[in-house]
């Protein structure tokens, strides 16, 4: 984590803002102090909470999850045919396929385990059995329609192969032998623990991996294909130094292939940062062109066009001070309208462990673009500082792609060594990559979870897009959060859902997406799980809490809060996300905003303690407790140690008759108030109801309704809800006993009048007929009425 002072300013760049730089040198003491001080200015991130918060039970019982339980130890990655409606999934030793519409169906296992002595020699050099010494698949693309292309770890003895996806659609158990196999190395890492990256690119693989047993040479890799195999300059901390590979991204830059560009984004140790001793991690993106080949006398079978940018994801306390995520966990492109300028949403987390915290930030590929055609970074010698470098830059320009755009230069081996020494001796460009709105557009701080996985889907909505973003957790849950862009670069973020994916809280390794068929695809060590993108009846059943939600799939039609299709032109569609205001979207539904308040009656024993209960949907409301006095007026509960706010509701200890009343528990959210809840506290006295069941003992008749004081004609005390609150069990218990024996008595009465009856009628009709005296006419009904007498139900509830 950097701290950054607001009097040190970055030179501008091109439609940017000057941002800060210099870096305080704290003791560990005083930046102890100085984080927990951050952490608290930062408390207005945490105020962004879930509106809705399910767990994994509730996805359960409303059909919004599909699980597959699957023993995906090192669940590495997963891929989508959406047109042959298969989900490919690469783990420890296996390849998972199974139906894209349901996960749980036409589940399919490929068994590709390392060889015996391989594994021998992995425990021999003092690998762990379970850890190391087995087939982790690390790399899963499509070849082409028919293959795969996989490549795994082998024991620390890297293999890949060819796989026709034809043979999943065999009944027999599929295995792969090793003769089916090729060597893995510069394809795959040694090690499984190493993060790589990876990406097949017309038919070539573009890699980020530790390439030797000992995890020391690690390079970005271009394999396969018909060149020749190209890769980073060896052993060279001003290219890499420690770096963890996230993503490789392809992207055009223009209607000319010939300068297409292949960028790939890591963390490192930083140069530049720190006096240079490489404690501090950065985050970074690099590129390079796709048709380099390297250089003709220098930089032979190395990429002669690698240059590396920062990236900058941070926000700033009210002081000027500058809170960094420098380590970059996952990279998301969403491609849109303009395909060569696509959005990059980058998952960031906190180097510092004082400091939890977590943030995505959102990139515009010509903003990466401008970093790379700005001025290089140059350090004259050990004792100096890192500057713009001052020299004049060699042409062609380093970096740029050979092509008939920059004269007669057809291949990067005819480019002067002049331009090729230049490039390899400064990779590193002087201005860093900043955010959109130079913010994050998710911030948690101080949460028990960390960022690891992001996928972005883009919902078009009543009042246009959203990029809706899901972001997996270390602790196996989902975020589901949208942001909306506001004047002066500011970024209002909403998070819509928190999703308990996974039980065990294990992390989330994988995810993808079907914009298709609107299904979130995920997976851990625990399995792979299938999650809806929405629900949208979860939000509640009126028109106020379907705005208020502000999810972009669902909008309002006048009836329920429903998905939204762009292609249905429904009247009663209402604006949901932009401004979330129920008084403007659901003003023509005839003033219905919400359901009516749910009513129900509490009784209680005086001197004894209740809890009112209030538990509204949305995590986002302000609940506020109102009493009705005598002329309906309503005026607020005052709290204290008598009368305490809960979670669940309102907690009023040793109730006196002066408590009872009509409650209303008012919700308030962005501004709109309505009444959820009014409760009926009826407060009895312990001697009067005493009375009352030693006075029915002694009359030994029915307990009469009107020896309950200040109770409403028609509403029927329910005995779980008094015995949780009364102090005399076996009083109550002789009660109830007494009121189910007086319903059961009359029940009884009433049937056998209502026999009595029927055997009349039967017998008048049958002396009419003559027929009286025989057969049957005299026999008893043997068919008993084996009906079960149901208790009284609450009349409110």
């Amino acid at each position: 984590m950097a701290w950054i002072n607001k009097d040190d300013r970055l030179p501008q760049r091109a439609g940017g803002r000057g941002l800060t730089i210099g870096v305080c040198r704290l003791s560990t003491f005083l930046q102890f102090l100085l984080l927990s001080v951050c952490g608290e200015r930062l408390s207005g991130w945490r105020s962004s909470e879930p509106r809705l918060k399910l767990t994994y039970s509730d996805l359960v019982l409303n059909k919004r999850i599909i699980p597959l339980a699957f023993n995906a130890s090192n669940l590495h990655s997963m891929i989508l045919d959406e047109d042959g409606r298969r989900l490919y999934a690469s783990a420890k030793d296996y390849i998972l396929t199974c139906n894209l519409d349901n996960i749980s169906q036409g589940v399919k296992k490929l068994y590709w385990p390392a060889l015996s002595e391989r594994i021998e020699q992995c425990k021999m050099a003092g690998k762990n059995l379970n850890l190391d010494c087995a087939n982790f698949l690390r790399v899963l693309h499509f070849y082409n329609q028919t293959h795969l292309y996989v490549c795994g770890t082998g024991a620390f003895h890297p293999r890949c192969a060819y796989i026709d996806t034809s043979i999943f659609s065999r009944d027999e158990q599929l295995v792969l032998h090793q003769e089916q196999t090729e060597c893995g190395k510069g394809k795959c890492p040694y090690d499984p623990q190493q993060r790589i990256a990876s990406a097949m690119i017309d038919g070539e693989l573009y890699a980020g991996i530790s390439s030797d047993f000992m995890s020391r040479d690690v390079a970005f890799f271009r394999s396969l294909g018909r060149r020749h195999v190209i890769r980073t300059e060896q052993y060279d901390s001003k290219w890499l130094q420690d770096p963890r590979f996230v993503k490789v991204h392809a992207n055009a830059e223009s209607n000319n292939e010939e300068d297409d560009k292949v960028y790939l984004f890591f963390t490192e140790r930083a140069q530049e940062a720190d006096g240079g001793n490489g404690k501090v991690i950065y985050s970074r993106v690099a590129r390079v062109c796709k048709n380099d080949i390297g250089g003709q006398r220098s930089l032979v079978n190395k990429w002669s066009t690698f240059l590396k940018a920062r990236l900058v994801c941070s926000i700033q306390s009210s002081e000027g001070i500058q809170t960094h995520f420098d380590e970059l966990q996952d990279i998301f492109v969403l491609r849109g309208r303009d395909e060569k300028n696509p959005r990059i949403f980058g998952v960031f987390t906190t180097s510092s462990n004082i400091l939890n915290g977590s943030a995505v930030c959102v990139y515009q590929m010509e903003d990466i673009v401008m970093a790379f055609k700005g001025q290089f970074s140059h350090k004259e010698g050990p004792d100096y500082k890192w500057v713009p470098y001052p020299g004049r830059v060699p042409f062609p320009r380093p970096g740029t792609c050979p092509s008939s755009t920059y004269g007669n230069y057809r291949s990067t081996r005819q480019y002067p060594d002049e331009a090729i020494f230049f490039i390899r001796t400064h990779p590193l460009m002087h201005h860093s990559v900043y955010p959109i709105n130079q913010q994050p557009v998710l911030v948690r701080v101080g949460v028990d979870y960390k960022f690891t996985r992001i996928v972005v889907d883009r919902a078009e909505a009543v009042d246009g897009q959203y990029d809706v973003m899901f972001v997996g957790t270390d602790t196996g849950v989902v975020l589901k959060s949208i942001y909306v862009s506001k004047p002066n670069q500011q970024v209002e973020q909403i998070i819509l859902e928190e999703l308990e994916i996974f039980q065990d809280k294990s992390p989330i390794t994988s995810m993808n997406l079907s914009r298709k068929r609107h299904w979130l695809y995920l997976g851990s060590k625990s399995g792979l799980a299938q999650v809806s993108f929405y629900q949208c009846d979860l939000y509640g059943k009126g028109c106020a809490e379907c705005c208020l939600a502000r999810d972009p799939y669902c909008t309002w039609n006048g009836k329920s809060c429903s998905r939204y299709v762009q292609t249905t032109h429904r009247r009663h569609a209402r604006e949901v996300s932009r401004n979330g205001d129920p008084l403007t979207q659901c003003f023509d539904q005839g003033g219905v905003t919400h359901t009516g308040a749910e009513e129900k009656v509490v009784f209680v024993i005086e001197g004894n303690a209740t809890y009112l209960e209030c538990l509204p949907k949305s995590r986002h409301v302000t609940v506020r407790w109102l009493l009705e006095s005598n002329d309906g007026r309503l005026q607020e509960v005052t709290l204290g140690d008598q009368i305490i706010p809960i979670e669940q509701g309102l907690l009023i200890r040793q109730i006196d008759r002066r408590d009872a009343g009509v409650y209303h528990c008012e919700i308030e959210d962005h501004g709109f108030r309505w009444t959820l809840v009014k409760v009926q506290l009826l407060v009895v006295s312990a001697n009067q109801l005493g009375n009352l069941y030693e006075g029915d003992i002694r009359a030994g008749g029915p307990i009469k309704e009107r020896s309950l004081p200040n109770v409403t004609r028609g509403v029927h005390p329910w005995y779980k809800d008094i015995m949780a609150l009364i102090n005399y069990p076996s009083k109550m218990d002789f009660y109830c006993e007494r009121v189910w024996q007086r319903d059961l008595k009359k029940k009884r009465n009433k049937l056998r009048l209502n026999k009595n009856h029927r055997n009349a009628e039967s017998n008048g009709r049958k002396r009419m007929l003559g027929g009286g005296g025989g057969g049957g006419g005299g026999r008893r009904n043997k068919n008993k009425d084996h009906s079960k007498y149901v208790r009284s139900p609450r009349s409110i509830q």
